[in-house]
């Protein structure tokens, strides 16, 4: 199952405490912003399709999806050489 890197908009503080509590979210660190003097806050998460589903049922939360982390981490180790580069450029 494809997992997305999302930014979850909630209302307040202690929604976004639930991410974590009670949906348990992988939050990533140090993301959480507050967005406004009324308390809104976004934070980026993983999360996969059913989680999506859940917290889009939910008055609570908005999601904005982002890329497919394991798209870009498959793409992203193609571009890595499947010798070892280091090891080549190695004087005999």
């Amino acid at each position: 199952m494809p997992r997305y890197r999302v930014t979850v908009f909630g209302r307040d503080y202690e929604a976004m405490a639930d991410l974590v509590r009670e949906h348990k979210i992988a939050v990533v660190q140090h993301t959480v912003r507050q967005l406004d003097k009324e308390g809104s806050y976004s934070v980026d998460a993983i999360v996969d399709d059913a989680q999506i589903a859940d917290l889009e049922a939910r008055e609570a939360y908005t999601i904005e999806r982002h890329e497919d982390v394991d798209e870009v981490g498959r793409a992203r180790l193609e571009e890595v050489g499947k010798e070892d580069d280091f090891e080549q450029a190695r004087p005999d």
